[in-house]
């Protein structure tokens, strides 16, 4: 694939074109220039990302073990296509139009699948309340980027044990993030009923 082994800056529709047996004019009637050859293709990725991930998660019924694998499939993506994640974003979600674009709820979906997993932990009681689900989503997905990020620029990606990294880092992720294990039945329960108060002064 050009972009991966070029990246996206680097290539021009006329070589796109020629990769697929195409003139490049025939290519700009099915896209009508660069940047939307880039939001087309992240968006089949992403897609297909998600199709994949949704599937192996129902697999699974620990909420550790879905932070686990939510986290290495992150790093994984992004070390086996680092030249069409960057061309993800900086061509396609850094854009003033990717607010109200298709892109957008593509990535939602893509990301939905941790929120979800988080959801369903607090309706368990699983993790803490603190922490809101965009902050736990951001402190997530930005750690796992970064690690990615730094082990292909230190040129350590072709070595990096990417499940290794990722039970680690999500281990650390469920320390943070689970209910007080010490914690007793009573305890828990004075804590419901505590938010339950706070919720129906809210209401009131």
């Amino acid at each position: 694939m050009l972009i991966r082994e070029r990246g996206f800056d680097r290539i021009t529709m006329a070589e796109i074109a020629a990769s697929i047996g195409l003139s490049e004019g025939s290519l700009y009637n099915y896209v009508p220039s660069k940047r939307e050859l880039a939001i087309r293709v992240s968006e089949r990725w992403f897609a297909g990302q998600t199709a994949t991930l949704s599937q192996t998660l129902d697999t699974f019924s620990s909420t550790q073990e879905k932070i686990t694998l939510i986290v290495e499939r992150h790093i994984a993506m992004i070390l086996d296509q680092p030249e069409l994640f960057l061309m993800w974003i900086r061509e396609v979600r850094a854009t003033d139009a990717y607010q109200a674009s298709s892109s957008r709820d593509i990535f939602r979906a893509y990301t939905g699948l941790l929120r979800t997993t988080l959801k369903n932990a607090r309706k368990r009681d699983e993790i803490r309340h603190e922490m809101s689900d965009d902050m736990m989503r951001d402190m997530i997905y930005g750690g796992a980027e970064h690690i990615a990020w730094t082990s292909i620029v230190q040129k350590r990606e072709k070595n990096f044990d990417t499940r290794a990294a990722a039970k680690t880092l999500s281990s650390t992720y469920w320390r943070a993030l689970k209910t007080d294990s010490e914690t007793t039945p009573q305890t828990g329960l004075e804590d419901r009923l505590s938010r339950i108060e706070e919720k129906l002064d809210q209401l009131t």
